[in-house]
């Protein structure tokens, strides 16, 4: 899959953060799903480049309803203050 949107570091070490928390056999598609998410945020936005926040946005976006109780416990796993990201996770 050949990506022309360009990820910042920061962006790419959370989404392998997040991907190293995901089962094995759903890994890759979840991978899929969150850089289309971002990437495709990022082109909404208009930037050239993946940041952190949009893989976080995407993440959130992204995760279960039934699961979404849990992303501030997550988050702080992650090094992230999840009040930082209030905004994103209303």
């Amino acid at each position: 899959m050949v990506s022309t949107m360009n990820w910042n570091d920061a962006a790419e070490d959370f989404l392998n953060q997040v991907l190293a928390q995901t089962p094995r056999p759903v890994r890759d598609d979840t991978e899929s799903q969150i850089r289309g998410t971002a990437e495709a945020m990022a082109a909404e936005e208009d930037k050239q480049r993946v940041g952190v926040e949009t893989v976080i946005a995407a993440w959130v976006r992204l995760t279960p309803e039934s699961l979404k109780p849990d992303l501030p416990r997550q988050m702080e796993r992650f090094g992230l203050d999840p009040d930082e990201y209030r905004h994103i996770l209303e």
